[in-house]
């Protein structure tokens, strides 16, 4: 009897090094991919050499300027405005600034230098890693910080939505996650990081991170969870205004949430209590800059033109409706260029009309990425949404599922509302093309698991989908060979030519 009872013991402790062996062995895929994007994320981020040296003084980058005047109690940048400049009647008239260098598209004003853009990144990276590394960050260290941040949490929601549907995959999880991270224009805006980019990969970090907690909060409702949801989706859009769009689907789940478990008192002052602190928060910040709460710098801007009483963001006459679906246009459909040498494609300039345009000299933009030529399985990812929506799968019953339906359609509006703006580029498409690329893959996978059980054959379309997945993967690499403008080959000429000599 006691050798039986050992012996059934041994049996089962190898059992569970058999199965915990299993899961690490199935695991292994994924973390390799994991590791392989947030490579290539420093790869071109650092010029193709990984090379991310401290700052020599802060004066290098307006970020790290602006974290050094918060460190002396200020709220401007750190640097002495030129004395040509707080001689000027009017600075912000461009030709009257013409002869001597200036902080280039800061906002100026009562002799000291600020940044329209967002201060999250200052009190998140630079002064954090001023106090660890005994220096401030380079610009592209930071921009590489954000966007492994967006895309381990936003392939953390992948995951743990998948998991909650309790369904087989159809396509390994492995190129799901090199899809998330490199289908996409993350590599093409890394390899040249300026201030605008900081702005826009913090955002894309926190809207990660309001994905995961939508996520929870629709698995299991709780007071908890929704102050969690609130206060990432505050830090979004304190990190980029216009993601405040999200606060429709967000109050969507709520009041969804509040009809099935009865409305709280508790719960609703949870949920605005973040998003509350955060407004007061910059609304203090905005008001002691320029006396004005909402007034984020951009009438004080140092750019082609006078700001004061323009409007970058609009939908109220025909014009502007028409720049609207010329801007949804591009966003969605603007082609890649296909040339014979490496990188083999490139990202062309937009095209903008002038009459309701930024009117920059010259008729000069800058290169957009639509979602079609470079990521087509998110329109099919839309498709399945909308069937799984009318009934396809039940009504989307499972949290996970209905979270992807959530997201995907807070992805949407964020992307209607950056076409209400009189600029397009390449980087602003990263407000949403993470959290559109992680709900089309839930919604695939549920979608084509729902066409398998009704008797329809997927095999042909499951190809369609793995081809697709790796035309992205393959494309969104070669973009980050290219940079705007040539950027990768001016960084790094050498790495440059040896890898165009492979393809001769």
């Amino acid at each position: 009897m006691v050798s039986a009872n050992v012996a059934v013991s041994y049996s089962s402790l190898v059992s569970d090094d058999v199965r915990r062996a299993t899961r690490v062995a199935r695991a292994f895929p994924t973390a390799l991919a994991i590791v392989c994007v947030v490579t290539c994320y420093a790869f071109f981020a650092g010029g193709g050499k990984f090379d991310f040296r401290r700052l020599g003084t802060w004066e290098e980058t307006n970020y790290a300027s602006l974290a050094e005047g918060f460190l002396h109690g200020h709220l401007y940048l750190w640097v002495t405005p030129e004395r040509q400049l707080t001689a000027l009647p009017n600075p912000y008239d461009f030709a009257a600034r013409h002869g001597f260098n200036y902080r280039w598209d800061t906002s100026y004003l009562n002799g000291r230098y600020y940044l329209y853009s967002s201060p999250l990144p200052v009190l998140l990276a630079y002064i954090p890693l001023r106090f660890l590394r005994g220096g401030y960050p380079p610009d592209s260290f930071v921009a590489l910080l954000f966007s492994a941040w967006a895309f381990l949490a936003i392939v953390a929601f992948a995951r743990r939505a998948l998991k909650l549907g309790g369904r087989p995959l159809v396509i390994p999880l492995t190129l799901w996650v090199l899809f998330i991270g490199l289908g996409n224009a993350a590599a093409f805006v890394l390899v040249s990081v300026h201030m605008y980019e900081i702005s826009v990969l913090t955002g894309m970090a926190m809207t990660a991170m309001w994905a995961v907690a939508l996520l929870r909060f629709n698995d299991s409702p709780a007071p908890g969870r929704a102050a969690w949801v609130s206060l990432w989706l505050a830090l979004a859009i304190a990190a980029r205004p216009n993601l405040g769009v999200l606060l429709v689907v967000t109050a969507f789940v709520m009041i969804a949430a509040a009809r099935k478990r009865g409305p709280s008192v508790k719960a609703i002052l949870v949920f605005v209590a973040p998003l509350a602190v955060v407004a007061l928060a910059m609304f203090w910040y905005n008001a002691a800059r320029f006396g004005d709460p909402l007034e984020f710098g951009i009438r004080y801007q140092l750019t082609h033109i006078d700001m004061a009483g323009k409007k970058v963001c609009s939908l109220c006459t025909f014009p502007e409706l028409a720049r609207f679906g010329n801007n949804v246009g591009h966003y969605l459909f603007w082609p890649l260029q296909t040339r014979s040498t490496f990188p083999f494609v490139d990202a062309l300039p937009a095209w903008l009309d002038r009459a309701v345009s930024w009117p920059t000299p010259g008729g000069v933009t800058e290169q957009i990425v639509g979602i079609a030529p470079l990521a087509p399985l998110v329109l099919l990812g839309v498709l399945f949404a909308v069937l799984l929506c009318l009934g396809l799968n039940r009504g989307a019953s499972d949290a996970g599922t209905r979270s992807a339906i959530h997201v995907m359609a807070g992805a949407w509006l964020v992307l209607f509302g950056l076409s209400t703006c009189w600029w397009i580029v390449a980087r602003y498409s990263l407000d949403f093309i993470l959290l559109m690329s992680a709900s089309a893959v839930i919604c695939i996978e549920n979608g084509l698991l729902s066409l398998r059980a009704i008797g329809v054959r997927i095999f042909p379309l499951r190809v369609a989908v793995l081809a697709a997945a790796c035309y992205s993967i393959v494309t969104g690499l070669l973009l980050g060979f290219v940079g705007g403008a040539n950027a990768f080959q001016r960084a790094n000429p050498a790495t440059f030519e040896m890898i165009s000599r492979w393809f001769r």
